[in-house]
């Protein structure tokens, strides 16, 4: 079964969004705060669209599988900017990290992780490092 990761583009927003609530659901399992709002699908789609295609500072990024007939993972990735209490410069950060269960353990998220670190690389970005909230 061969992995493969590509940008999101904005046709993808509903693909996503199912992602996003694996994701989702699986932290209010520990935290009940995170359980959707009314209208969290609208705003998701709207940050998403807004904010993430097509900027030079936030990407999605998707992990597809051969054998799958939808997307089996996701990866939202930023540029942040100077930390205003901590000694960091511009830093990438890396948040949403999700692989569907049936697909874990099989290179995935290190295939995104990857792509998401050359991203940071390149220009305008050129961000040295990135952190991961887990």
């Amino acid at each position: 079964m061969g992995i493969q990761t590509r940008y999101a583009t904005e046709a993808d927003g509903e693909e996503i969004l199912d992602l996003w609530h694996g994701f989702t659901s699986h932290l209010s399992e520990y935290d009940e705060r995170y359980s959707h709002s009314g209208e969290a699908n609208e705003r998701w789609l709207q940050y998403f669209e807004n904010q993430l295609v097509d900027s030079k500072y936030g990407i999605v990024l998707l992990a597809e599988s051969d054998d799958a007939d939808e997307p089996i993972g996701v990866l939202e990735a930023r540029v942040m900017g100077d930390h205003p209490i901590f000694q960091l410069d511009n830093h990438g950060y890396v948040n949403g990290l999700f692989v569907r269960e049936d697909y874990r353990r099989q290179g995935a998220a290190a295939k995104m992780l990857e792509a998401a670190a050359e991203w940071f690389s390149e220009e305008p970005r050129d961000v040295d490092y990135y952190r991961i909230d887990v």
